[in-house]
């Protein structure tokens, strides 16, 4: 198809060119014709102002000069109509008339030459210079009557090329508005159709993904939000018996009740990081939102944390941007809880946000000097109940790090990490300077 359109109008370009071409060309020619029909038109002028100079010899010394000037001008417009004559296109008849024309024109010039030259020494015989002069005009106008026809036959014969020229690219222009335009046209409709077919196709796709999403957060949250009364029934029972009948078991039995106690508030911490995953961005507004403020409260959230662990959190100057603010305060809180939790035991935490401004987004970088992240997890550890460390070793559900990515998403962004295991990682998002509110 491309092939196709690109002849097409090289073939349109080549004809106008060639049309352009003729164009130029003829009226280059039509220009060399005018010129020289005003030779001769001037050596008609010539012509009769020597004669009206030999009527004036008798009564001003001056006008045999002048006379002479004027025949001098008059033999170099001659020589320069005979020089363009040759230069001009004709045909043969015109070209055979022509000659005889120019050499009778020649012979009257003389005639007059040599009057010039006897003048003063004899009497001017004004009646044959007059029949001279009528001679010489009836010449000079059948010359420029051939040139004439000469220069009207070449612009006919312009008029017929552009005729036909115009008729060419007209031809031109239907072939390829039949054989090349039409079927790109009906290629660009069924592609159209086909294209509008598979839109159609991936609308009710996404359709079905968003209710069976919609469907999935429904189940999660009544499954998590039914569970946490019988894991409150179950947690209660285990700290009556635990309670009640403390004294009466050994050590064995002991550890096994707290086995119990440990996996049921484990239970609650999943069953709650689910709830909380399962209705996020739910009835949400974008509002302004400072991020200094939100980072203030996320510290005196974590306060306690920060203290056992002796953790420093300092950021830079960070910006009022546009976002969701309750989800916002849980990203900040999840990455920095992450950030003191992944230590090692006889590291002091030292955590560091900034900000940049990136045209369309707003940039965010959490850094910390923590444990780091082998290469090959650095993707994994943004799926849900991903982990890649034991529960004795770091406590946690998983759910942190798809909190965060939910939420990224939820502003248009990205989140993404970089980081060398033993070397502390920093963790970068972006926020969408205009958000399109999220639809869960």
């Amino acid at each position: 198809m491309n092939k196709r359109y690109i002849l097409g109008i090289c073939i349109t370009v080549l004809v106008l060119g060639i049309n352009q071409y003729f164009i130029q060309y003829w009226l280059k020619q039509k220009k060399t014709d005018a010129n020289t029909i005003n030779v001769a038109g001037k050596q008609r002028m010539l012509s009769q102002r020597i004669a009206v100079e030999f009527h004036r010899i008798g009564s001003e010394a001056k006008s045999k000069e002048d006379l002479k000037s004027l025949l001098t001008q008059w033999e170099s417009a001659h020589e320069l109509l005979k020089s363009r004559v040759d230069n001009i296109d004709k045909t043969s008849k015109e070209e055979a008339s022509l000659s005889d024309k120019l050499k009778a024109v020649e012979l009257y010039i003389n005639f007059i030459k040599e009057q010039v030259k006897h003048t003063g020494n004899s009497e001017i015989p004004l009646k044959a210079i007059i029949q001279n002069q009528n001679k010489f005009l009836l010449e000079m106008d059948a010359i420029v009557e051939i040139l004439e026809k000469n220069s009207d036959s070449k612009l006919s014969f312009i008029v017929r090329i552009e005729y036909l020229l115009f008729l060419l690219a007209l031809l031109v222009l239907i072939l390829e508005v039949f054989f090349i335009y039409r079927p790109i046209e009906k290629e660009l409709k069924k592609s159209g159709l086909i294209l509008k077919d598979k839109n159609e196709k991936l609308n009710h796709a996404l359709e079905k993904i968003q209710e069976k999403n919609k469907e999935l957060n429904e189940i999660t949250y009544i499954a998590s939000h039914d569970l946490q009364e019988p894991l409150r029934t179950v947690s209660t029972m285990v700290d009556m018996f635990d309670n009640r009948y403390n004294d009466s078991f050994d050590e064995q039995g002991k550890t096994m009740l707290g086995f119990i106690n440990a996996a049921t508030s484990r239970m609650r911490n999943l069953v709650k990081d689910l709830l909380e995953y399962s209705v996020l961005g739910q009835n949400k507004k974008i509002t302004k939102v400072d991020c200094n403020e939100v980072l203030m409260n996320v510290k005196q959230d974590l306060s306690t944390m920060i203290s056992k662990n002796n953790a420093i959190i300092e950021w830079n100057t960070l910006p009022i941007i546009t976002a969701y603010k309750s989800e916002l305060r849980l990203l900040f809180q999840n990455l920095i809880s992450n950030a003191i939790k992944f230590q090692d035991p006889e590291n002091q935490p030292k955590i560091k946000i900034s900000s940049e401004d990136i045209q369309q987004y707003w940039k965010f970088k959490v850094s910390d000097n923590g444990i780091g992240i082998k290469e090959e997890y650095k993707e994994k550890i943004f799926s849900i109940f991903k982990r890649i460390h034991s529960k004795e070793a770091y406590e946690g559900t998983g759910i942190g790090l798809s909190h965060c990515k939910k939420i990224v998403e939820m502003h248009d962004g990205k989140l993404w990490v970089d980081s060398k295991e033993g070397e502390g990682s920093d963790f970068y998002f972006t926020i969408k300077k205009e958000i399109v509110k999220f639809n869960v």
